[in-house]
């Protein structure tokens, strides 16, 4: 870059522009900055619902935000809505272990952006007298916007794969249609 360039992001934006990065590019410090903040935020979100600590899984959304449960079983509405949902949905479970892997994110402008992250979740159960384990394995799909210089969550979608496990598991797979094999 010589000087006439040197605000130029290197993937040829504006530092913290919109712009798609070329897979492998480098980005500018703020964008930097921006992906490790979304990052933790999405293993905010897992250690909050594995925690059960549904005020703190409420401040990661923005109170406006779009969540939906609904392919497992679950519902959709505002993070008001779904947070006061969890305690009795999650009732259930004995233990709870959320993963997130291979986040990818695209941003949409300078304070929003778009991302996918694989994600297994683990949770015991009891189900007709027998400890078992329902695991699900898919995607989440979200939207985030920064505000006051915080990410946040404004849409966050939960699309399975496959779900694993016993009797529980074989019960969910037959009301939301999704099989393990």
């Amino acid at each position: 870059m010589d000087s006439a360039d040197s605000t130029a992001s290197r993937d040829g934006t504006a530092p913290g522009a919109t712009g798609s990065t070329e897979a492998g590019a480098v980005p500018d410090p703020v964008r930097l900055a921006d992906i490790a903040a979304i990052k933790a935020l999405v293993v905010a979100y897992a250690y909050s619902v594995d925690d059960r600590d549904w005020v703190r899984w409420e401040t990661l959304f923005e109170a406006d935000a779009y969540v939906d449960y609904r392919s497992t079983g679950g519902i959709d509405g505002t993070p008001a809505e779904i947070a006061a949902w969890f305690p009795d949905a999650m009732a259930l479970f004995t233990t709870c272990m959320h993963s997130v892997l291979t986040h990818e994110i695209t941003f949409t402008g300078p304070d929003t952006a778009f991302g996918r992250s694989n994600l297994i979740n683990r949770n015991g159960l009891i189900w007709e007298g027998e400890r078992e384990y329902l695991d699900v394995y898919g995607l989440y799909v979200d939207e985030y916007r920064k505000t006051d210089g915080v990410w946040r969550f404004t849409k966050r979608v939960e699309e399975p794969k496959f779900l694993e496990g016993g009797g529980f598991a074989e019960m969910l797979r037959e009301a939301t249609g999704l099989y393990g094999d």
